[in-house]
């Protein structure tokens, strides 16, 4: 992992509380597929993606 930040305008929104997510170290992402096509979840946090969850 990094400690590395993305620039706020191209970074993807949480798909729980909507926060842009610029930190990669909290970043989580989810991928799944549907009807042939990969599709992304990003969340902030643990938090976030336990609650995507439940």
């Amino acid at each position: 992992m990094s400690d590395t930040t993305i620039p706020k305008e191209d970074a993807p929104k949480c798909a729980v509380c909507s926060n842009k997510i610029v930190d990669y170290p909290t970043h989580r992402v989810i991928a799944t597929t549907k009807d042939g096509k990969v599709e992304y979840k990003h969340f902030c946090d643990a938090s976030c993606e336990s609650s995507y969850h439940t």
